[in-house]
């Protein structure tokens, strides 16, 4: 279904661009993102070929679903006041769980807390330094045009990224659903410009500095460093002057300030300043800063930065906080409310406002809304009900995601877009005059200037990279797609092969071409170097097997005539009980056609064949190494949830890093709360390969995104104890305490057997990291009490915490501490 909805946005690209433009030179302050223009288009074509009806059975949620919903969950908030300009979204309704109106406690999943992609980083991240092709054109409505497209490893499927100065499109599409032949690069492109309806025709980019040349252009408009302002409003403040006013005090804000980051000293700093003073204490000596999902935020706090007596507009306050796209409004109690036309500022585009509220226990909760400009598009996380927040690890994630995203997103309100589609537009009409200029002095033999301004005229072929894809002679003569398409036919029966591997404990044989692998994978090329050379030495029975000390096979070499009575009793098990003398030709026919399953390298007759040289392969089974085979006899495979792990680790093993990386780069697409769980089991089969544990870091990202749905899922009560150690003891997950409890308590029951260790024993190990003091009294009373795990003392002074956290002397236990961060491997 992606690769139809990309070949439905190039459809409308063109209109798209064209709606974008004429809106922004018009003047008219209304949305137009690229992203809701598309949808706008693409929901007035379905209207016209489809009833919305049949849309949602087929298709369900399509990914702009969130920027209709305004009417669904905002509405009026009680303590942000409505302004000329500003929407404001906010939800306070029953809470379907407990039915609670306004302080719903309950530990709803928050949906959505991913950061929104940014077109302009795919290029670095799928294109740069991989094989690829880059198109230029010059529409005469739309301007100048680059395409980038690169034909995905192991897929069927080309990767395409579509610049103009207006719109960026980036996705994945068949061959197939354009009308084109796959192994046809040229025939492919140019249904893709027929598709977007252009004029003129893809003509190949060969400029040799052309991938830094779009790098630069790309990565113009993509921002690693947040500077983002953050305002204290006391009750009965009601303008700007008096926000900026406030100094800095101990309290409920400096508690909420420990949420968003870590204060540091900005004399001598070395990171992200955000053009704070380091050297003199201009504006300051210390500030708010994270880190998060690397990307470097500072915060200009207001009662942090210098107050001035006889200023009563703290100019210096305001210089920095005022220049900032999003803002953090903390208002101090229940009765503190805030309108965004108190403060004049024709930057801030979004205010994020949290009311502290004191919980029943004197414990300090907050209320979170959202007051951005009505040109800026909605932005994830949603709000989807009136959700009151502990002082935990989900409120720093909700809100830094709130906030970036926030950013993100009022760089498509038409003040910044305006700037950003003209300076983008500049420099894709100096690339595509310098790549035309090219073109044109490559044909006559003529030197010719980088695509720079700034650069040096070179000759042609200057600091050329050796890559067919900058070498016309070389591309008009080269058909690798034809080769490999060839070698899929060729090798679909096993009447050209030369070797056969007897793989996994159901002893399945694989038959492959013994040059192709050595020339594929070195170590391949050893095994079958040191099987030539002592092959002669090993005239002796099937039974004395050699281990290959390179890559841990078994080689077995085998004469045509041997005697059955000299197989050994395990490999007769093997081979089955035969009437006649076992040759290699009764060796390979051993195992019977139906128990074959990869279609390319078994083979249903191998009457006749001559094959002397077996190999025995442990550690995985028939399903992955075939797979393997596959990709080193046709360049191609098929990567599946269940075999990414056991492909990554054997691709690591036989010394193939195209497929390792393939593989790596597959995993994040192969995860679900359903999948997860068996893909960490899997992983922990194969720790002792280096792609394991990258693997697992992946996997472990994916649970702290994902953790309420994970832990509350069936499967997660099939993982391991090591796992679930794992699993549990994360602090960057987002999900409460009380989860993780139920969750151990949980796979605990299942998992006591009357002859193991008790429940207790059990699961204390795997709730030692349990922070008790931000679970809420009623559940330690209704679960954690009850169940006996925990220690009373500990029990006991987790509440007095919650009472008051001034009695508690934090550092006599373990829950209060900081962990240590370690190898995600590590022991316990």
């Amino acid at each position: 279904m992606a690769s139809v909805k990309i070949v439905e946005e190039l459809r409308v690209f063109k209109e798209v661009c064209n709606k974008i433009r004429t809106t922004l030179v018009a003047g008219r302050e209304e949305v137009v993102s690229p992203r809701a223009v598309t949808k706008s288009f693409l929901d007035r074509v379905d209207r016209i070929i489809s009833t919305p009806s049949t849309k949602n059975a087929e298709n369900g949620p399509g990914p702009w679903d969130n920027e209709n919903t305004t009417a669904r969950w905002s509405s009026e908030c009680p303590f942000v006041e409505k302004a000329d300009g500003w929407t404001v979204e906010y939800c306070e309704t029953n809470c379907e769980s407990c039915g609670a109106i306004g302080h719903c406690m309950c530990n709803h999943p928050i949906p959505n807390l991913d950061l929104h992609s940014l077109p302009e980083a795919s290029y670095r991240q799928f294109f740069y330094q991989q094989d690829h092709w880059n198109y230029y054109t010059d529409e005469p409505d739309t301007g100048p045009c680059v395409l980038s497209i690169k034909q995905e490893p192991v897929c069927e499927r080309f990767r395409i990224l579509v610049r103009s100065s207006d719109h960026y499109l980036h996705g994945l599409l068949y061959a197939s659903e354009v009308g084109a032949n796959m192994h046809e690069r040229e025939e492919v492109v140019s249904a893709i410009g027929k598709e977007m309806n252009l004029l003129t025709f893809f003509k190949i980019a060969q400029q040799p500095n052309i991938q830094e040349d779009l790098l630069k252009i790309d990565e113009t408009f993509v921002k690693s460093h947040h500077k983002v302002g953050v305002i204290r409003v006391r009750q009965g403040q009601r303008s700007e002057e008096e926000i900026f006013g406030n100094e800095h005090e101990t309290g409920p804000f400096d508690e909420f300030l420990n949420v968003l980051g870590r204060r540091i000293k900005l004399q001598g700093f070395t990171g992200f300043l955000g053009g704070l003073d380091k050297e003199r204490n201009l504006t300051g000596e210390q500030s708010v800063y994270t880190e998060f999902r690397n990307l470097d935020i500072m915060f200009h706090v207001a009662t942090l930065l210098p107050y001035t007596a006889h200023d009563a507009q703290q100019v210096n306050k305001k210089r920095h906080i005022g220049n900032d796209i999003v803002c953090v409004v903390f208002l101090d109690n229940s009765h503190t409310s805030f309108n965004p036309s108190w403060i004049r500022s024709h930057f801030i585009h979004c205010y994020v406002v949290v009311q502290h509220v004191v919980g029943a226990h004197g414990q300090p909760l907050y209320k979170v809304a959202v007051t951005k400009r009505s040109t800026v598009p909605l932005f994830s996380p949603e709000l989807r009900y009136t959700r009151v927040f502990a002082h935990s690890k989900t409120l720093q994630q909700f809100l830094l995601t709130k906030v970036v995203n926030g950013e993100r997103a009022s760089y498509h309100a038409p003040k910044f877009l305006r700037l950003t589609n003209r300076s983008r537009a500049q420099l894709l009409m100096e690339m595509v005059a310098g790549l035309t200029e090219f073109s044109v002095a490559t044909k006559q033999g003529r030197a010719t200037r980088k695509i720079s301004k700034r650069s040096n005229w070179l000759p042609i072929g200057a600091s050329r990279p050796p890559s067919p894809l900058v070498d016309p002679v070389r591309e008009k003569f080269s058909n690798s797609a034809s080769l490999t398409n060839d070698f899929k036919h060729s090798f679909r029966g096993c009447e050209l092969a030369d070797v056969v591997f007897i793989v996994g404990e159901d002893h399945i044989p694989l038959y492959a071409v013994k040059a192709i692998l050595a020339c594929r994978s070195r170590v391949f090329r050893h095994m079958f170097k040191e099987g030539k050379t002592s092959g002669a030495r090993f005239t002796s029975p099937l039974s004395r097997r050699r281990i290959s000390s390179s890559s841990g096979l078994h080689h077995i070499t085998s004469s045509p005539q041997l005697s059955r009575k000299t197989v050994s009793s395990s490999s007769r098990s093997l081979l089955g009980r035969r009437k006649k003398s076992g040759t290699t030709e009764n060796l390979v026919r051993s195992v019977s056609p139906e128990r074959m399953t990869s279609p390319l390298f078994s083979c249903d007759d191998s009457k006749g064949l001559d094959i002397k040289e077996q190999y025995v392969i442990e550690g995985f089974n028939d399903t992955v190494f075939g797979e393997v085979l596959r990709f080193l006899m046709t360049g191609g495979c098929t990567i599946r949830p269940s075999i990414v792990v056991g492909l990554a680790c054997a691709a690591e093993k036989y010394d193939i890093p195209d497929l390792k990386e393939a593989c790596i780069q597959r995993l994040p697409d192969c995860l679900t709360v359903r999948t997860i769980c068996s893909i960490l089991t899997k992983l922990e089969k194969y720790l002792s390969f280096a792609v394991a544990k990258k693997m697992i870091v992946q996997c472990l990202e994916f649970v702290d995104n994902n953790a309420y749905s994970i832990l509350t899922s069936k499967e997660f009560l099939d993982l391991s104890e090591n796992m679930v150690h794992l699993v549990l003891r994360r602090e960057d997950s987002d999900v409460d305490e009380i989860v993780k409890v139920k969750a151990a308590f949980a796979w605990g029951e299942l998992n006591t057997k009357s002859n193991g260790p008790d429940f207790k024993t059990l699961v204390t190990p795997l709730v030692k990291h349990v922070k008790l003091h931000l679970i809420d009294p009623q559940e330690i009373m209704k679960i954690i009490v009850p169940s006996e795990v925990f220690d009373t003392d500990k029990v006991m002074t987790a509440l007095a915490y919650q009472v008051d956290p001034q009695s508690v002397e934090k550092d006599n236990f373990t829950m209060f501490r900081p962990r240590k961060k370690s190898n995600v491997l590590s022991s316990r």
